[in-house]
């Protein structure tokens, strides 16, 4: 402020207007001078603005500074003193806010120029997107990834899927999202999406990363874990097969030579018999691997329509009670009515009914405690989860990996086809079944899938 005396300022100016106010009177009354009076109002008019604006200029003032600190502003100058002592100290204390203001915008800058440096270094691919589409930032990795730059349209992302502009500004419910997309050069990459709500708008953050060299090995795994139950199924069925025909070879033929009919004993159509039934069982368990293969192999496409998840529990759970032993077996339900969802019933029964019938037969395995089955159903959002669970023996850690593996079983009579057929059903539906060991020791099977299909 230009008056560094508060009051001596406003003293003066009221001294100042009240020699005008007796001026102008003067003038009038005594002098009867129109002309000069009005003059003299008129000046007495201004100094009376001028008292006004006086006393604005602190709130004139105090104005600046907080439009200051809204643009982000804090080289605003402090007044020196006013010679009031109240208004000194509304200086000071805008002089302390000032000063934290300052502080708390160079800790502002110094982290965000940190997590600048961290997510620009970061081997992963970070960018974010406005509701208009726009790329607001984005690290290197992600330009890499993408071949997109700052302020780019999403749009752009079509050169890699065309499905993938979609999935980007799908409205996700504030719920992480992923899926995998390859590129025209055959990198497979995992977008990430999650969504953060602003005051003015939603930002979709994406993390985006190159898993071709993990999936590729992890289908080599696949396959070798394939081909290796492949050899061992069929071996299992060759051997005896190969081992009698051997042995009943060698009943007929001595030094290469086929023995004259008269020296066919008893005992060796016999053991022939015997061994020839052998063949033929191995042959028909190898006839039926092979059938089980082509079924895995040749899934038929799901048909989409309506399906009452809820009355379709409840009629698996009838079919199953035709397994030996599940009449001694307790059912808990937590099955709200009328789920209802996209989905193909006749496949779906299919891998209700396999879960069901894996839960029983494991609960037969020992003499298991009070044995029960715990079926749980829930929705959230546009997904729904079903739990099916049993207090039978957990499945082994070394296991767990392999039980969804096509043909890999530890049952005695076991296909080794159904969790893998399972499996391979939900995800052709665009779901996933998980195992998990629940509360108390439970062996889980969980089926995540979506409303819509």
């Amino acid at each position: 402020m230009p008056y560094k005396h508060f009051y001596r300022g406003i003293l003066s100016r009221i001294i100042f207007i009240i020699l005008l106010a007796a001026a102008a009177t003067y003038l009038y009354i005594e002098m009867q001078s129109v002309t000069f009076s009005i003059l003299v109002v008129l000046v007495l008019i201004g100094a009376v603005i001028n008292i006004i604006n006086y006393f604005n200029k602190i709130n004139y003032w105090i104005a600046s500074f907080l439009l200051g600190i809204e643009n982000d502003d804090t080289t605003l100058k402090i007044p020196g003193k006013s010679g009031n002592k109240a208004i000194d100290e509304i200086y000071k204390g805008i002089e302390r806010l000032n000063e934290l203001f300052k502080k708390t915008k160079i800790d502002i800058n110094t982290q965000e120029q940190y997590f600048r440096s961290v997510i620009d270094q970061s081997a992963t691919g970070l960018f974010s997107v406005n509701e208009k589409g726009r790329v607001i930032n984005i690290n290197p990795a992600a330009t890499k990834l993408t071949q997109l730059n700052a302020f780019h349209h999403i749009n752009l992302l079509k050169t890699i899927d065309e499905a993938l502009p979609d999935f980007i500004m799908e409205h996700s419910d504030g719920k992480l999202q992923s899926a995998i997309f390859e590129n025209k050069y055959g990198q497979k990459l995992l977008f990430k999406l999650s969504e953060i709500n602003t005051s003015h708008e939603t930002i979709k953050l994406l993390a985006v990363s190159d898993i071709t060299k993990e999936l590729d090995n992890r289908e080599i795994d696949a396959w070798i874990k394939l081909a290796r139950t492949l050899a061992h199924e069929i071996m299992n069925n060759i051997a005896p097969i190969t081992s009698l025909s051997q042995v009943i070879s060698g009943y007929y033929k001595v030094n290469n030579q086929i023995i004259k009919p008269e020296k066919v004993d008893a005992k060796m159509i016999t053991n022939t018999v015997k061994g020839l039934s052998v063949i033929e069982e191995r042959g028909i368990g190898l006839m039926n691997f092979v059938e089980n293969y082509r079924k895995f192999t040749k899934l038929p496409e799901p048909h989409f329509e309506p399906v009452n998840l809820s009355a379709l529990i409840e009629h698996m759970l009838i079919a199953a009670s035709a397994y030996d032993g599940f009449s001694e077996i307790t059912i808990h339900k937590s099955i709200p009515e009328n789920v209802i969802i996209s989905s193909d019933e006749q496949l779906l029964s299919q891998v209700i009914l396999n879960l069901l019938k894996n839960a029983s037969e494991a609960l037969s395995t020992e003499n298991i405690i009070d044995p029960f089955i715990s079926l749980k159903l829930t929705r959230f959002g546009n997904a729904v989860r079903l739990e099916i669970a049993n207090n039978g023996p957990q499945i082994p850690p070394e296991i767990k990996e392999q039980i969804f593996v096509p043909f890999f079983t530890t049952k005695e009579n076991g296909s080794g086809i159904g969790l893998s057929l399972s499996r391979q059903i939900i995800l052709q539906m665009g779901g996933d079944i998980t195992l998990s060991n629940g509360k108390d020791g439970l062996t889980v099977f969980v089926v995540n899938m979506e409303v819509n299909g």
